[in-house]
């Protein structure tokens, strides 16, 4: 018998097998008493008919949707491209499925893929350095229930939502001690963007651990910038004009913000890391193609997205257990700041 060239349907199983539709809703739900007979005939009469489960159907029997979630600030940093894969292929080994949503920083935007996740009826949101002040952020995870938050701010949510974050703060803090233990005494910092989590706990590492060695750290050596690509650390660094001249270590958000201040050594006549000591964090893979490589704070992102939704998936399933898992960081030495 060839197969139909329409989609088949329970019915056309129930038919093929002999049985009443609810019986093959009972085998594919594993619900009720059924035969092994009967089942037996249910399960040759879906392979012989090529029979696919509609997720819709499955969703209307379960409650489920079998779809997750995942906000970002940005899909051009590829940190936040490599934590989409690692949530990526945790669902995909527990057959959810994963809706990707870029804010771009946006406070409104982010509070609308809110509302958009929600009204799609998705099972779970892990969202990524949230941008959305706290009072408009907890209404949001109130609502939703079944969330993980990577790198948020602030504290009241987390009687609600999972939480990752990074231990962003020590981080930067092996970053300053690496640059003054090889003879770097003036150094800058190159920040990110201060209604994120990580930028507020990366410049208090940065200036504490600057503190700790007895150095005085002068505001007027510390700029922000756009993180998200590499112009945004060449234009800062500029920027610093006749700063410059000053200093000897220069600390960066991210590595793309030193990628760019790198590109504007090169440009300046600045030799790295003979005139400046540079360093980075995430370690994302052009920390490896940049000239000289960039010494780094290697973060592991894939694992990051995957623990995020091992951990939505507990809260979906009932296990609504109110933690906060640290991530640390490593430092990676390498041409920039050897």
């Amino acid at each position: 018998m060839p197969r139909p060239t329409k989609r088949v349907t329970m019915a056309d199983v129930a038919e093929y097998a002999g049985v009443t539709k609810t019986t093959v809703s009972r085998v594919l739900n594993n619900k009720g008493e059924i035969s092994a007979e009967t089942r037996e005939k249910v399960l040759k009469a879906i392979e012989h008919l090529g029979y696919r489960r509609s997720r819709i159907a499955r969703g209307l029997a379960t409650d489920q949707t079998f779809l997750l979630g995942l906000i970002v600030p940005g899909i051009s940093n590829e940190f936040f491209i490599e934590i989409a894969r690692g949530a990526e292929d945790a669902a995909w080994e527990n057959d959810y499925k994963i809706l990707l949503c870029n804010t771009e920083g946006d406070w409104d935007r982010e509070e609308r893929m809110f509302l958009f996740l929600e009204d799609i009826q998705v099972d779970g949101i892990v969202v990524c350095a949230p941008r959305l002040p706290e009072e408009r952020l907890l209404p949001l995870v109130e609502q939703f229930q079944n969330v993980v938050v990577v790198n948020g701010q602030g504290i009241a949510w987390r009687e609600l939502a999972g939480a990752i974050e990074t231990a962003d703060a020590s981080g930067m803090r092996q970053a300053v001690n690496h640059l003054i233990s090889t003879g770097r005494r003036h150094l800058t910092y190159l920040g990110g963007p201060m209604d994120a989590r990580v930028s507020t706990e990366r410049y208090l590492g940065f200036v504490n651990a600057l503190q700790a060695a007895g150095h005085t750290p002068n505001p007027d050596w510390h700029t922000t910038c756009h993180p998200a690509n590499l112009e945004g650390g060449y234009e800062s660094f500029k920027k610093l004009g006749r700063v410059i001249a000053e200093i000897d270590g220069l600390v960066c958000f991210n590595d793309l913000v030193a990628a760019g201040a790198i590109r504007a050594c090169g440009e300046m006549g600045i030799r790295v890391p003979d005139d400046i000591a540079i360093t980075g964090c995430d370690d994302i893979q052009l920390a490896t193609l940049v000239r000289p490589n960039l010494t780094t704070l290697q973060t592991p992102k894939q694992d990051i997205g995957a623990l995020a939704v091992h951990m939505l998936l507990e809260r979906i399933g009932g296990q609504h257990i109110h933690e906060t898992v640290i991530i640390e960081q490593r430092l990676i030495i390498r041409e920039s700041a050897p």
